[in-house]
C-alpha cells in the first residue's frame, strides 16, 4: 500500500487540536471563527511538513514525531493554564518563571485529572502516531522540485492568511487589529486559532510591540469642567505637554486623559483623613470563607463599615500578581508580561505607598512567603514601601520553614513596627489562604483542621475554610493589637484578595456559596472590606465595582489629592455607573453584562441606551490599550508616561 505524505498528518493534528481546544475552552464552535481557525491552521500545518521533511528519511521520521508531541504538549498545557487562570501563559511567562506562574506540581496534577477527558483527546492521535505512524506515511526526504514547490505553496497559503486578516478592519477586535495592533490573547485565540496566538506571541516578545490606541469619536462626551465644582484631578498643563511632545504614542495617551471626564468629590470625600490605613491582598481569600462562627472577626469587619453588595476580583494571567497590581495601583495588568515587575523600571507616583508617603506617612510592606517572589523586591519599594518578606528579614522573626506561613505569625511580628507611628500606611500580603486546600499538603489546614471537622462539606472545602481560620485569627490579632494601642478607631482597614480560590473547584464553591459561581461572571464576585470601627452604621455600595475601583475610592476616603482622569477604576461614591472588566475584555455594569467571546449581551434593565454596548466596549478597549502604554518600552526604553507628567 502506497504511504501518505506527512502533510496529511500534520494538516489533520494542527486542526483537530485546534477543534478540541476551541471547543472545551470557549464552548462555540460552531461560528464562523472556526471556519477561519482551519483555514489558518493549513499554513501552519505546511511548515510542519515542510520542516520535518527535509532530512532523511530516519531523521524525519523522528523529526515528525518530535515535534507532534511538542505541539500536542503545547495544545494540552495551554488548556491546563486556562482552566487555573483563564487565559493562555506567555512565552515571556515561560522564560522568567513557569514554576512562579503554575504554582506547584500537586496542584497542576489536581486540574489535569479534573480536564482528563480534553487531555486524552489531544493526546491519544500523537501517541498512535508515534506507534503506528510509520506504517502509513512516509518521510521521504524532498526532491529539488518537491522542496520549491512546497515552499510555494506555504509562502501563498501564509499570504491568504495576511489577506484575510487585512480586509477584516471592522469592529476594535477585528481580525485586523487584533493581529497588528492588540495585544488580546483570549480574544485573538478564540478568533485565529492558538497557533496563530502563539506565534504573534513569540514575534512581539522578539521584536517589542507596541499598542496603538484606537477610538471612536462618533459618540464621545465632552468633557464638563464646572467652576464651582471640586474634582478629584490635579493640575496638569494637557496642553502645554500636547504642544510640546514629539513622540506621537505620548501626544495619544496625552489626548486620551486629557479627554477623560474626572470625578466630582463628593459626601464622602475626606472621611478618613489623616487616620492610618492598613490594605491588605488576602490570598485566595473569598465570601465563603465568612462565618459568623468560624471567622467571625472577618465577619464583623465584612458586615459593618462599607458592605459592597457587588464586588468582583477578576482573575488576569498572572494570578496573585496581578490581583495585587490592579488592588494597589488602579492598573489593568499588561497581557503577556508581569506587570507588577514591569512597573518597577518606572515612575508611579500614584501607587498605594508613594501617596501616603507624600502625606506624610511611614509606609510599610511584608509578605509572609519568599520576598523575591514575583519579583516583590523591585516592584514593591518602587511603590513606595520598606518592604521585607520572608529571606530578608522576615524569616528572623517568624517560622518560614512551612508551607504555607502563618499569617498571625506575620502580624504578631510586625505590629510593634508601625503601631506607635503619628500616621502610618501598612500593607500586608497574606499567605495562609493558598492552595492546596488538603489537610496534607497545607499547614494552616491541618493546624485549624479540628475546628471544621463537623462541617458539611467535601474535605476539600473544609480544608479551605480551615486555611482562612488562620487569617481570621490573624485580623483578630491585629484588631487587638490596635485597640491596646488607642489606634482602633484611627485606622482603616481595606481587604481584597488576589484571586478566587481557583484550587477549588466550582462544585466545590457552590458547597458553601450562597449564589451559583457556575457563571463565568460570578465565579468572580467576592467580598471588599473597607472597615472602621468608629463608623456607626454600615453603608451599603449596590455599585458594580472591581478592585481597580478601590485606590481610587481609598483616596477620595483619606482626602489625598490624585486626578482621578490617570487611573483605570474610579471612585465608587462618584456619580456614574461601575464597570467590572474581565481579563478576555467583557464586562459588568449596572445595564447588563456583555460576553467578549460569544459577542452577547445581556440586559439587566429594560431601558438600554442606543450604542450602549459598543461604548462600554470602546471604554474597556482604551483601558486595556493605555494599561499597556503605561508599562511599554520603544527602543529599550521604557516611555515612563506618568514620569514625563512632572508630578
Amino acid at each position: 500500500m502506497k504511504k501518505l505524505k506527512s502533510l496529511f498528518w500534520f494538516l489533520f493534528l494542527v486542526i483537530y487540536l485546534e477543534l478540541v481546544y476551541k471547543f472545551f475552552v470557549f464552548n462555540n464552535l460552531f461560528s464562523l471563527d472556526t471556519l477561519v481557525i482551519v483555514f489558518f491552521s493549513i499554513p501552519i500545518a505546511m511548515f510542519l511538513y515542510f520542516v520535518s521533511n527535509i532530512y532523511s528519511e530516519k531523521v524525519n521520521h523522528v523529526l515528525s514525531i518530535i515535534l507532534s508531541f511538542f505541539i500536542t504538549v503545547l495544545f494540552m498545557a495551554q488548556l491546563v493554564y486556562y482552566a487555573f487562570y483563564d487565559s493562555i501563559f506567555s512565552i515571556f511567562s515561560l522564560t522568567t518563571g513557569t514554576v512562579q506562574v503554575f504554582g506547584f506540581f500537586s496542584a497542576i496534577l489536581d486540574m489535569m485529572v479534573r480536564n482528563w477527558i480534553p487531555l486524552v483527546l489531544m493526546f491519544i492521535p500523537t501517541l498512535l502516531f508515534a506507534i503506528f505512524g510509520h506504517k502509513i506515511f512516509g518521510f521521504k526526504r524532498f526532491n529539488k522540485f518537491g522542496l520549491i514547490f512546497n515552499l510555494i505553496v506555504m509562502v501563498l497559503l501564509f499570504v491568504a492568511t495576511g489577506m484575510i486578516i487585512y480586509f477584516n478592519d471592522e469592529g476594535m477586535y477585528s481580525y485586523k487589529r487584533l493581529y497588528n495592533e492588540t495585544h488580546a490573547p483570549i480574544l485573538t485565540v478564540n478568533k485565529m486559532g492558538l497557533l496563530t496566538m502563539e506565534r504573534l506571541d513569540l514575534k512581539r516578545f522578539i521584536f517589542g510591540f507596541e499598542e496603538k490606541l484606537w477610538i471612536d469619536d462618533s459618540d464621545k462626551e465632552e468633557v464638563v469642567i464646572e467652576e464651582e465644582v471640586k474634582y478629584n484631578m490635579l493640575d496638569i498643563d494637557f496642553a502645554s505637554l500636547l504642544i510640546n511632545e514629539t513622540d506621537e504614542t505620548v501626544k495619544s495617551m496625552h489626548e486620551y486623559f486629557s479627554s477623560v471626564q474626572p470625578t466630582e468629590q463628593n459626601d464622602y470625600t475626606g472621611m478618613f483623613k489623616d487616620k492610618n490605613l492598613i490594605y491588605i491582598t488576602a490570598e485566595g481569600f473569598d465570601t465563603i470563607a465568612i462565618s459568623e462562627e468560624l471567622t467571625p472577626t472577618l465577619y464583623k469587619m465584612s458586615t459593618n463599615g462599607f458592605v459592597f453588595n457587588n464586588y468582583y476580583q477578576p482573575l488576569f494571567t498572572v494570578s496573585t500578581s496581578d490581583g495585587e497590581y490592579m488592588f494597589m495601583n488602579s492598573l489593568i495588568p499588561k497581557e503577556g508580561v508581569w506587570s507588577m515587575y514591569r512597573s518597577s523600571f518606572i515612575d508611579m507616583p500614584f501607587a498605594l505607598g508613594n501617596m501616603f508617603k507624600n502625606q506624610g506617612y511611614v509606609a510599610n510592606a511584608w509578605h509572609d512567603h519568599s520576598y523575591a517572589y514575583y519579583d516583590r523586591n523591585l516592584s514593591h519599594p518602587n511603590l513606595g514601601f520598606n518592604y521585607v518578606g520572608c529571606g530578608n528579614g522576615l524569616e528572623k522573626l517568624m517560622n518560614c520553614r512551612i508551607w504555607p506561613e502563618s499569617d498571625i505569625e506575620m502580624v504578631d511580628v510586625t505590629y510593634s513596627s508601625f503601631i506607635n507611628e503619628e500616621k502610618f500606611l501598612t500593607y500586608y500580603m497574606t499567605v495562609s489562604g493558598h492552595l492546596n486546600y488538603t489537610f496534607t499538603g497545607n499547614s494552616m489546614s491541618y493546624k485549624n483542621r479540628a475546628l471544621v471537622a463537623d462541617l458539611p462539606y467535601s474535605s476539600n472545602v473544609k480544608a479551605y475554610i480551615a486555611a482562612n481560620i488562620e487569617f481570621d485569627r490573624a485580623m483578630e490579632k491585629l484588631l487587638g493589637y490596635l485597640e491596646e494601642a488607642g489606634k482602633l478607631d484611627d485606622t482603616v482597614i481595606v481587604i481584597s484578595p488576589d484571586h478566587y480560590p481557583y484550587g477549588l473547584k466550582e462544585s466545590e464553591i457552590n458547597e458553601v456559596s450562597t449564589f451559583n459561581r457556575d457563571d463565568k461572571f460570578d465565579l468572580y464576585k467576592t467580598t471588599l472590606i473597607i472597615y472602621n470601627s468608629a463608623m456607626e452604621e454600615p453603608v451599603y455600595v449596590d455599585k458594580y465595582v472591581s478592585s481597580i475601583d478601590v485606590l481610587p475610592t481609598v483616596y477620595n476616603l483619606f482626602g489625598i489629592p490624585y486626578d482621578s482622569r490617570l487611573l483605570m477604576g474610579r471612585d465608587v461614591f462618584a456619580e456614574g455607573d461601575g464597570l467590572v472588566i474581565y481579563s478576555d475584555r467583557s464586562w459588568i455594569t449596572g445595564k447588563g453584562k456583555y460576553d467578549a467571546i460569544s459577542e452577547t449581551f445581556t440586559p439587566f434593565v429594560e431601558d438600554i441606551p442606543d450604542n450602549y454596548v459598543d461604548k462600554i466596549n470602546s471604554d474597556v478597549y482604551q483601558k486595556f490599550t493605555m494599561s499597556s502604554l503605561i508599562l511599554t518600552s520603544k527602543n529599550g526604553e521604557y516611555i515612563n508616561y506618568y514620569g514625563r507628567l512632572g508630578l
